[in-house]
């Protein structure tokens, strides 16, 4: 498997996911690639620093990468609407090694006037990782800074 670096992820249509958060770019830097309406991939290359000692890449960092693909998924079908998530399931199926891509495929499943139901799967090539589900809260309009409560 050729090597996955920075250079390669833009060549292929990624592009840096550095606005989501502080949090997010503490632990990335993520990538993301978007694939129509309700779908979204985000991704991130295996690095030292989200080893989990055994070699792996951490647990936590993988929920993470789906949160984030999950959520920022949802908020792209509802556009300047806030949500927060309300339940996040994961279960580890493999693992991913150091200098490995590990890609959370997300999607909206169902949609009501409250609430977004979405589910994930994340792969290092074909070699499926982890899957995930969650529901998130729509609280309706993005408040900007300096608009009243």
């Amino acid at each position: 498997m050729p090597e996955i670096t920075p250079a390669t992820l833009e060549r292929d249509g990624w592009v840096r996911n550095d606005d989501i958060s502080d949090f997010t770019r503490h632990v990335g830097p993520t990538w993301r690639k978007d694939d129509g309406p309700g779908r979204r991939r985000v991704g991130f290359i295996v690095d030292t620093k989200h080893d989990n000692s055994h070699a792996r890449a951490h647990g936590g960092m993988i929920m993470s990468l789906c949160d984030d693909g999950m959520g920022t998924t949802a908020a792209r079908a509802r556009p300047g609407e806030q949500l927060f998530t309300v339940s996040f399931e994961c279960q580890f199926i493999s693992g991913a090694e150091k200098g490995e891509f590990v890609v959370a495929h997300c999607e909206v499943m169902r949609a009501t006037g409250s609430l977004m139901f979405m589910r994930g799967e994340c792969r290092v090539g074909d070699r499926l990782v982890a899957t995930c589900s969650g529901i998130w809260k729509v609280l309706g309009k993005r408040r900007t800074a300096g608009e009243a409560a």
